[in-house]
């Protein structure tokens, strides 16, 4: 249970500097935002879409039918604990292979998601988002990290631990991104 009080304290703690409305035009790869078009032909009409601002809305594989939940595992830290799902969550990690991977933490009060892209072996996009009773629907910006090395989440495949439900653990050197462009 305190696992999941310091992670809510945590995300509620981000959220009121999420909340602020980070909409309006993105710039696409390659692109300028001039502030509108002015009438001249662009030739690409897809190059003014606005790019997504999440990563759920990115057209990515998920290779496991449910979230992570990580949760019940508090008094019981065996890889029988584990749902068929969340076994497919590390075996997804460990392989390091392209889909979105996502996680979620139910509390009384508050619901907060981490939500992976992983992009190759070895690096991911990660972004946060939620809600709560006190602070309404947040979105964190996404940044791009290394996954953990293979051999972690191997390691919580046989002999889980707290670092393995704590799905903050399973990055390491985050870089915030300006602009989410889906990879693919």
């Amino acid at each position: 249970m305190a696992r999941h009080v310091s992670v809510l304290v945590t995300l509620l703690a981000l959220a009121p500097a999420c909340a602020a409305d980070t909409g309006g035009p993105y710039l696409q790869a390659g692109g300028t935002d001039d502030g509108g078009d002015e009438g001249g032909e662009t030739g690409d009409e897809e190059a003014m879409e606005p790019l997504p601002r999440q990563l759920l809305e990115c057209e990515l594989t998920a290779p496991c039918e449910f979230p992570f939940l990580g949760t019940g595992f508090d008094a019981d830290l065996t890889a029988s604990a584990f749902s068929p799902s969340d076994l497919c969550v590390f075996t997804s990690l460990a392989r390091g292979e392209p889909g979105l991977i996502e996680t979620v933490a139910e509390f009384s009060d508050a619901t907060a998601r981490l939500d992976y892209a992983i992009v190759s072996p070895g690096v991911a996009l990660r972004q946060a988002s939620g809600e709560s009773d006190a602070g309404g629907r947040w979105l964190k910006g996404v940044f791009r990290c290394e996954l953990q090395p293979s051999a972690f989440f191997l390691d919580c495949l046989q002999a889980p631990s707290a670092a393995c439900l704590d799905p903050e653990q399973w990055v390491v050197g985050c870089e915030p991104l300006d602009n989410l462009v889906c990879p693919g």
